[in-house]
């Protein structure tokens, strides 16, 4: 276990591996865990490093200032400094849900600390039902990834662990900014690889993207990927994820046969 000290906050990381520097951000449920067989993949060729956010898994849970520190603004900056604490000038980030927005923050605001961003889950399709918004809104998605956390042992442990501030805020962030996350994409000069399992009950694909795209990003569906497609297909989700970090033209990335694509 490694932990650095950033700013007020203990910040928790695993490290494995050797070379250029890869970091994964966790979603809103579980922490670096569920990181682990994917780190491991990519180990010999890169050093990679899983954070756990602050709220989240063995880092900091403050009892005082949640309301700020569990923003996206903030987790941006700690991730910043975080980096400046191990002496890291840039890195890949592969992100889920939370973490892929967390990720392209950095990526818009630092464009030269991040050389390729792999967003997993990037939330510009949650889903509520009809007419339902606000509070009960946040409180519905907020079961929803509950329910999803028990699928999996290795996110369920760490689920339990988490400030139930940081989930709740972090995910109302996402449904209050919806137009913003649309606009981010927009705005991103970074090599782009979008994720998302075809069958998430949580964050659809977002085929309306289709045709939106710059050419730098690329939209790919896991046809058989849920809500976390690098537990439910480790092995392609390993392979893809590797592809897109080492090719001279990530643009050029291509699927296998067994994997169904979308692109822009």
């Amino acid at each position: 276990m490694s932990i650095a000290t950033v700013g007020e906050y203990l910040i928790h990381y695993e490290a494995l591996g050797r070379g250029q520097p890869v970091i994964f951000l966790h979603g809103w449920v579980g922490s670096w865990r569920y990181w682990l067989s994917t780190m491991q993949a990519l180990s010999h060729r890169f050093r990679t490093y899983a954070v756990d956010l602050v709220g989240f898994g063995d880092s900091a849970k403050p009892r005082q200032g949640a309301d700020s520190v569990y923003r996206l603004e903030r987790y941006v900056e700690l991730v910043q400094e975080w980096m400046d604490h191990l002496g890291i000038p840039q890195a890949h980030f592969i992100g889920h849900t939370l973490g892929a927005m967390v990720a392209i923050r950095v990526a818009l605001q630092h464009p030269d600390r991040v050389g390729r961003v792999l967003a997993v889950g990037y939330p510009v399709s949650l889903e509520l039902p009809k007419g339902i918004l606000g509070p009960a809104g946040k409180g519905i998605l907020t079961e929803r990834l509950s329910r999803l956390a028990q699928e999996y042992p290795e996110v369920q442990r760490e689920h339990l662990r988490a400030d139930p501030e940081a989930i709740g805020l972090s995910l109302e962030e996402a449904l209050t900014r919806q137009d913003a996350l649309r606009e981010w994409l927009r705005l991103a000069d970074r090599p782009l690889l979008l994720v998302y399992g075809r069958r998430d009950p949580l964050i659809p694909p977002p085929l309306f993207l289709n045709g939106s795209l710059d050419a730098s990003i690329r939209l790919i569906i896991l046809e058989e990927g849920r809500h976390f497609p690098m537990l439910d297909l480790p092995a392609p989700f390993q392979r893809l994820a590797e592809d897109f970090l080492t090719l001279p033209d990530p643009s050029q990335i291509t699927l296998k046969e067994e994997w169904r694509r979308r692109f822009r």
